[in-house]
């Protein structure tokens, strides 16, 4: 009885009750020492993952997603045909990281279905879709002009603010799973296409070789035969003009490879990244439509031309002109170089095409805006021809006669 009196006397932890029992000192520093046992122990696995992570990331995509990068330049240069597919290169540049991706017009017109639903801002003009049953989408023109539309579209979607820094748009512009299949498909298509020019140029040397040892055999037999007769047969003979026709067939060929490099003339022009660098005595090297000016029945375009040989006083202008004035000025040209230089005028770019006030709103924005960007897309192009940029209609549309 005296030990049940005993243990009923002590205090219970009761949670009624207002008094509670505090932990001893060694009781404390136990409990401390073996949390920072735990802390110490799982902190370096926590900082390993993360750097293990990092890496990860910075392997599988161009521009780490953790940084927030500004994209400085994009720009369209180089669509290619793949399936009856066409594909868009857009080169996209960062202070620090420079990519390409691989989008098809599907994409763009996701992205900017997707701005459209979380952005009131107006967007830039997207081309308008034209259905492949009336509208053939391999067309090289259909696809420069699509090129032109597109390329101005991002270089604009980049500068709108609130926009450019948009989840969708950063997601756009890195690459996917679809961009590395494209990329791996073209790699394969472009060896193959190499393989088949190795092996052509391999057989056309054969052929050369074994036209030289026919030349040889019958040339010994003829001076054999008739040695009196040598002058007259080398020089008639159907073998040494075939010979020379080859001669003459191999020439387009090896001019091909050097497309870009000569221009008509023999002034060269070296093709850059996204620009190309003219000659010095050039007057002209770059034009760019800044802006509209709708008038009472038409519309004004300001032009902004410049030499970049020229000191900085004197390096830029600015002159208005019409559409008409374009059309004015390129059937000047044309007529000039049928006569002068007819080689020219196969490979020159042609202008926007003519559409009627009945059918078409010529002073409705989206309208404006799209022949600004085809007409800048034309005259500068027109400045990779040598003959074009030293034509005194050409120059006087530009300005260059006018303020010399």
């Amino acid at each position: 009885f005296a030990f049940i009196s005993i243990m009923s006397a002590e205090p219970t932890n009761n949670p009624d009750s207002t008094e509670t029992t505090e932990p001893t000192d060694a009781t404390a520093k136990d409990a401390e020492s073996k949390l920072d046992d735990t802390t110490n122990d799982t902190q370096p696995n926590t900082q390993s993952e993360a750097k293990h992570k990092t890496d990860d990331d910075d392997k599988n995509i161009h521009v780490p997603k953790d940084k927030k990068l500004k994209i400085e330049h994009v720009s369209i240069k180089t669509p290619f045909v793949l399936q009856d597919n066409v594909f868009y290169d857009i080169h996209v540049q960062t202070a620090e990281h420079d990519w390409h991706v691989i989008k098809r017009y599907s994409q763009f017109e996701d992205l900017n279905h997707q701005l459209t639903q979380v952005s009131k801002q107006k967007l830039p003009l997207l081309p308008a879709k034209h259905y492949k049953w009336f509208t053939d989408h391999t067309k090289p023109a259909f696809i420069e002009k699509r090129r032109a539309l597109l390329d101005n579209y991002v270089k604009k979607l980049i500068k709108t603010k609130q926009v450019s820094s948009s989840q969708c748009v950063v997601n756009f512009f890195h690459t996917d799973k679809e961009t590395e299949e494209v990329i791996a498909q073209r790699r394969l298509e472009q060896e193959q296409e190499r393989l088949a020019q190795q092996q052509s140029s391999a057989s056309a040397v054969n052929s050369d070789v074994h036209s030289h040892d026919d030349d040889d055999n019958e040339h010994h037999q003829h001076d054999d035969n008739a040695p009196g007769d040598d002058h007259n047969h080398n020089h008639n003979h159907p073998n040494d003009n075939a010979h020379g026709d080859d001669d003459n067939a191999e020439a387009p060929a090896s001019c091909a490879a050097d497309d870009e490099q000569k221009l008509n003339g023999n002034q060269k022009v070296r093709r850059l990244s996204d620009e190309w660098e003219f000659p010095e005595d050039q007057e002209v090297t770059n034009i760019v439509i800044q802006s509209t000016r709708k008038m009472t029945d038409h519309v004004i375009y300001q032009i902004c031309v410049s030499n970049s040989h020229k000191r900085s006083s004197f390096r830029t202008w600015t002159v208005l002109r019409r559409f008409t004035q374009f059309y004015d000025m390129d059937s000047k040209l044309r007529t000039t170089l049928q006569s002068e230089k007819p080689d020219t005028l196969p490979t020159l770019p042609p202008p926007p095409t003519r559409k009627l006030k009945l059918v078409h709103d010529h002073m409705d924005d989206d309208f404006i805006e799209e022949r600004r960007v085809l007409l800048e897309n034309y005259i500068s192009k027109l400045l990779r021809y040598p003959d074009v940029v030293s034509n005194e209609d050409f120059l006087r549309f530009v300005g260059v006669l006018e303020y010399n």
